[in-house]
């Protein structure tokens, strides 16, 4: 691993109207000219995805870490484009695919992979060519009840792609954020890290003309090329090649260790901005909003909790000057209630929100996100924890079916659930006591959704593990080259 020591939006390129790139992932939604790792053909003006490749993050040194990377090549509505290849293994192995050495496989739609392991410092990589490379997805949760890792990380596994943004970020004492660049290709890549704070953009010689080497990794320590900074927002460019770009965050406490997790990527900046599931109860519940542009800013926050949107006292309208970060505690207006915020501007932003348990102990993000526009798969772990499943409709009511599928692909739990205007809407999810995956299909109305492990209510009992996951439309159900979202025509 190639460490520079100085210490969660997908471009997709088509080759001549038959290329088109699919992540494995429906979990990060992109610009429409990114370079990405995976493809297929277009058929009927459908992809036909027949490759994907993600990498999934591990934690640094500290205590003694549990992680479980799980994958699925889910089961698909009838009708989606298949290729007509071979059907070969979803693997999970090292960054090195002609190593020889896979983990273990799924060979079977609707079945899950499972791969765990303690104190393993080695990316893992899930990939898949041929027919089970469709709707593909695999996430990593890493447990800790002690040292600088105590407490739950999770985060999807990544698609290389040539952008990323990760915002609410810090270098401050107390915290040690890690920037990872890894690269799956055979080539190297040359990767330039923009810093933007509260008062602008930083000049961080040390985050430029980072090389990552094939087949290999870099990490960017925080603290050392930009030390005591708080409120940062990191945009990740890569100029050649491409990498999977992950943020560790690691908290420490007056008392010790604070809790550690992946920063999820933020989707692109666009006028509106919206961030889904904010969780409910006790702790501070922290906006951080990045203008990337050239001029200011002048956003309007609008909230969106179980009775409604509603607009937070005295916080409404939020100025970010050019190249500028800015942050709103919304702890006090979500009063221990979950929900979402949307962001209105004038120039484009993007978003990411900051959770802490009440004992502050763990932590967990939540990132922008696109309306839902087909179905998202989210693979999980067995858990005793209970999730619960945040959905947000911004504008009108929104409709949707959930299902959660064990690993042999059999249904744990279906409900077809109704979403109230501009509100937010928090269901619990039974535990699980092995891995599954969950499905969510929109049916009707915009609609913003993600997974939260911690407090069900804002009665509950203060947790320390604390996690969450941002859903998005699985690539395989996204506008086809170019054309609008019609999720209807996608589920043909």
């Amino acid at each position: 691993m190639n460490r520079l020591l100085t210490d969660p939006r997908l471009r997709v390129g088509l080759c001549v109207g038959v290329l088109v790139v699919v992540a494995l992932l429906g979990v990060l939604a992109g610009p429409p000219a990114v370079k990405s790792s995976t493809g297929g053909a277009a058929l009927n003006g459908k992809a036909v995805v027949s490759r994907t490749t993600v990498a999934c993050p591990v934690l640094g040194t500290g205590g003694k870490v549990n992680s479980v990377v799980t994958a699925v090549s889910p089961l698909l509505p009838d009708g989606t484009p298949m290729p007509d290849d071979p059907t070969t293994a979803l693997t999970l192995s090292d960054l090195d695919p002609d190593s020889g050495r896979v983990y273990t496989s799924v060979r079977e739609r609707g079945q899950l992979g499972v791969l765990s392991r303690t104190n393993n410092s080695e990316i893992i990589s899930v990939r898949a060519n041929g027919p089970l490379a469709a709707g593909a997805a695999a996430t990593v949760m890493a447990t800790s009840d002690s040292g600088a890792n105590r407490g739950v990380a999770a985060s999807p596994c990544v698609a290389p792609t040539s952008d990323f943004w990760f915002v609410g970020v810090s270098s401050m004492a107390g915290r040690r954020g890690v920037l990872t660049l890894t690269n799956l290709d055979e080539e190297p890549a040359g990767v330039d890290v923009y810093v933007h704070g509260a008062e602008g953009e930083a000049d961080v010689p040390a985050a430029k003309g980072i090389v990552v080497q094939a087949r290999g990794q870099t990490e960017v320590y925080l603290n050392t090329v930009l030390p005591d900074a708080r409120d940062l927002a990191l945009h990740v460019q890569v100029g050649s090649g491409r990498v999977a770009a992950t943020f560790r965050d690691n908290v420490q406490g007056k008392d010790g260790p604070s809790g550690v997790d992946w920063i999820p990527a933020a989707g692109e900046p666009t006028k509106r901005v919206i961030v889904p599931a904010i969780a409910p109860g006790k702790g501070l519940r922290v906006l951080t909003v990045v203008n990337p542009g050239d001029v200011q800013a002048t956003a309007t926050l609008t909230l969106h909790g179980p009775n409604g949107r509603f607009k937070p006292a005295r916080k409404e309208t939020l100025d970010i000057p050019a190249k500028s970060t800015r942050v709103v505690r919304l702890d006090d207006a979500l009063k221990g209630d979950g929900g979402g915020v949307s962001i209105e501007s004038d120039q484009p932003l993007t978003a990411s929100a900051r959770m802490v348990d009440a004992k502050q102990t763990d932590f967990a993000a939540s990132a922008s996100a696109l309306p839902l526009t087909g179905p998202a798969y989210l693979a999980l772990p067995a858990h005793t924890e209970t999730l619960v499943l945040m959905l947000t409709a911004p504008d009108k009511g929104a409709a949707l079916q959930l299902e959660i599928r064990d690993a042999g692909g059999q249904v744990v739990q279906t409900r077809e659930l109704d979403v109230a205007e501009g509100a937010t809407s928090v269901v619990a999810l039974k535990p699980v006591p092995k891995a599954n995956y969950l499905t969510v299909t929109p049916r009707k109305g915009d609609l913003v959704a993600g997974v939260v492990l911690g407090p069900p209510t804002k009665t509950s009992t203060p947790t320390n593990k604390f996690a969450a996951w941002t859903l998005a439309t699985s690539l395989v159900f996204r506008a086809q080259l170019g054309a609008a979202p019609n999720v209807n025509a996608a589920l043909r």
